[in-house]
């Protein structure tokens, strides 16, 4: 028989799969492009096990990620770590590896400044396959580094694919076998071996399990005739046999068992079946009593009998085991998100609507992951899930359905009320002599929502509802079709914006902001739009709070800036020297090719550098007042205004004021329709004009809708207004033709 378990035929080679590509990929992260080109050089075309290298090149953190996302057959990374900022390349690995899950990538780092990431600190955060400096790296060593992880890539990469067919390969596997249990299997095998040998008393089927070495401890699978008797005296090994048996059969088998054969004496047989598939150490006998003693013939029939039960036995086991690999988890030993799949989509429609699903996710998992050693986080999650089992009731299954999310079905009886729920916030860990505080996130699903809906939808709408929760900051979440709804929208939303910024359907509407002394127009805001081919304008409010939460929004303002520089243009052809502000966000500013954009033109000899203004809400800018501060300080002094936004919203921005990186302040639209209501909210208005006054801020109200708001600001000395009462947001076709035909506007900065 052929020792090896799978015999794999040799692909097409004019095949689709990414296993026959004809290169392999390389990504180049590095933002010195002399550096990149050298390595382009280098390993461009190299041939690595009869496959030449393609090389793909990204000079940023953000867009290495997108090549990555795009590029699955990705193999090596090389990655500078100092680029759009000092860490931008470490946290590109953990993009990688937690954001996108792509644990295959090797990532070499490469780093021409080994004191912003040393090596015994990054090798032990981050998942990282190997560190080099680049002064150390030579043409042939980086080829040959390269091949090295390439050929490693290839063997994680085929194992991965194997390791994905083995739910089918389990199913397959049950399929051409009509049993698949031992016992049942035994029990067969005994009334066959009866009928080729013609014996009226049967045999004895023992199972040897790993790290037993005496013989006599084969345990007693199965048994039939004179042995059925015997052994109703509680009789679990062969060694417990009746002495008058034991003395006849101990020769017997030690001689099988050592020898690893048959074994034939008179009228007693012993039958030796070896499993030698994926390392089992599980080896089974058969005795076998007949009235008369064996002849040549029977004994023949028997070998030839038994290398189909050796067969039948390697392929019990075998099927057990892919079992064991597809549908439970390698770590804990406990069903995995495979075996909830099946489990759900086996419950019949009555089940479903009496079932609930809970999750249970573990906050900040990836940070204990390497924060904690493995054998002792092993431990840890054991405990854990040993505290999920008893904080849920007693009648309920459990599978670990994500690395840090376990999922529970339960009867609906069995959970009569969620406040047991809602409260369950953490859980009190103690393994390997760590105690450990851990916070989760807690989902209940009600299936009876779910009609129709298969087992992997329903656990990636379990996973949305997590994540839904985590951004609002709701430990506890109920799904509701209504949350579905949200979901679906909003995916729907995000997908639509990505198509609408490459289609060019974001475009800018103007709200002018006017002189209050003299009605003058001193300036315009750039307010975004997404006008859709088929007429519909979708509002910001919808779309802003999506891109940001899937970080389009840096991508969205670089479109926004963009088309205010060209909209400057624009006015300035039609002699309207006035500044144009644009709205970003901290994200942005942090940003530093977006940043550096910024500055290149407002250093640039263009007469429009001047008239250039950004808005950030006072709410992000006090957010890490200490990080952003030096950038709009540097902003303001290459001669962009800087306007804080919706000011007075929060107290933090008071602390401050007296070194505020801005030049204008703007009144929230909330102070200025409360001005005019009470006391308290005149105050309020007050209190921020002087205070700008004071500082020298240009103070801007947002929101004047009526002459009496505007009368009032007058009063209190408020500079700029904003609103309806002047003008409404315009595209600037239309603006311009207001600027001409509104006879009070002065045009004069």
């Amino acid at each position: 028989m052929d020792d090896d378990l799978f015999i794999f035929s040799p692909e097409d080679a004019s095949s689709g799969n990414t296993t026959s590509s004809q290169v392999w990929h390389v990504l180049s992260v590095e933002d010195d492009a002399n550096y990149q080109a050298s390595l382009v050089n280098i390993l461009q075309g190299h041939v690595v096990k009869d496959k030449a290298i393609q090389m793909h090149t990204a000079s940023s953190a953000a867009h290495a990620a997108e090549v990555i996302a795009a590029t699955p057959e990705l193999a090596v990374v090389l990655l500078d770590v100092v680029m759009e900022d000092d860490d931008a390349g470490l946290r590109l690995v953990d993009t990688i590896r937690h954001v996108l899950g792509n644990s295959s990538l090797r990532v070499i780092l490469l780093t021409g400044q080994p004191g912003m990431a040393p090596f015994t600190d990054v090798m032990q955060r981050y998942d990282i396959d190997e560190y080099w400096q680049k002064t150390d790296v030579s043409s042939d060593k980086i080829r040959s580094v390269v091949a090295a992880h390439i050929r490693t890539w290839h063997a994680y990469h085929e194992l991965d694919h194997a390791r994905k067919g083995l739910t089918m390969l389990v199913e397959a596997s049950r399929e051409l076998s009509r049993l698949s249990d031992i016992k049942e299997y035994a029990n067969l095998l005994l009334d066959k071996v009866s009928r080729i040998i013609d014996a009226s008393i049967g045999g004895i089927i023992c199972a040897q399990h790993a790290g037993m070495e005496q013989p006599s401890e084969y345990k007693v699978v199965s048994h039939s005739g004179i042995f059925s008797e015997l052994c109703q005296t509680d009789v679990q090994t062969l060694g417990q046999l009746p002495e008058p048996y034991c003395a006849r059969l101990k020769p017997l088998i030690a001689s099988s068992h050592q020898l690893r054969q048959h074994q034939f004496s008179n009228n007693l047989s012993v039958l030796y079946f070896a499993t030698n598939k994926l390392n089992e150490t599980s080896n089974f006998m058969m005795v076998v009593e007949s009235q008369t003693p064996l002849s040549d013939y029977h004994i023949n029939l028997l070998k030839v009998f038994s290398e189909n039960v050796s067969n039948g036995f390697n392929n019990i086991l075998l099927c057990n085991r892919l079992s064991e690999l597809a549908y439970y988890d390698t770590e804990l030993h406990i069903p995995n998100r495979a075996w909830m799949v099946r489990f759900i989509n086996n419950l019949s429609q009555e089940e479903r609507q009496n079932a609930l699903v809970v999750a249970i996710t573990i906050r900040d998992y990836y940070d204990f992951v390497l924060s904690i050693p493995n054998q002792s986080f092993c431990e840890i999650l054991h405990s854990f899930y040993q505290a999920v089992g008893k904080a849920m009731p007693t009648e309920r299954y459990i599978a670990r359905v994500n690395d840090d999310c376990f999922a529970i079905v339960l009867h609906k009886t069995q959970l009569l009320q969620t406040q047991s729920l809602v409260e369950l916030d953490h859980f009190e860990i103690s393994a390997d002599r760590i105690q450990l505080h851990i916070e989760v996130n807690t989902v209940l699903m009600d299936l009876a929502l779910l009609k129709g809906e298969d087992a992997e939808s329903i656990l990636h709408l379990l996973s949305s509802t997590v994540q839904h929760g985590r951004k609002s900051h709701h430990h506890f979440m109920e799904y509701t079709s209504a949350l579905r709804a949200d979901i679906l929208s909003r995916h729907k939303l995000l997908q639509g914006l990505n198509a609408a910024i490459d289609e060019h359907q974001l475009a800018l509407a103007f709200q002018p902001k006017v002189r209050l002394a003299d009605s003058a127009v001193v300036g315009f805001e750039a307010l975004l739009r997404w006008k859709k081919p088929s007429g519909e304008i979708i509002s910001p409010g919808a779309f802003i709070p999506v891109a940001e939460m899937s970080g389009l929004i840096n991508k969205v303002d670089n479109r926004v800036f963009h088309l205010t520089l060209d909209a400057l243009a624009q006015l300035n052809q039609q002699q309207i020297h006035l500044p144009v502000s644009f709205n970003v966000t901290v994200s942005d500013l942090e940003n530093d090719s977006f940043v550096d954009e910024i500055l290149q033109f407002a250093l640039g000899a263009s007469p429009l550098a001047a008239l250039l203004e950004i808005e950030i809400t006072e709410s992000q800018a006090m957010e890490d007042y200490q990080r952003i501060k030096p950038i709009l300080k540097q902003l303001m002094s290459c001669g962009v205004g800087v306007n804080i936004d919706d000011f007075g919203t929060g107290y933090s921005s008071l602390k401050h004021i007296a070194e505020l990186g801005a030049t204008h302040l703007k009144i929230d639209q909330t102070f200025v329709a409360a001005m005019m209501k009470n006391d308290a909210g005149n105050d309020i208005v007050d209190i921020i004009i002087r205070l700008g006054n004071r500082f020298n801020f240009t103070v801007v109200a947002e929101g004047v809708e009526t002459v009496a708001q505007c009368e009032r600001l007058k009063q209190l000395g408020c500079q700029v207004g904003q609103g309806y009462l002047f003008a409404r947001p315009m595209e600037l076709p239309q603006l311009l033709e207001w600027l001409t035909d509104n006879s009070l506007i002065s045009l004069k900065s």
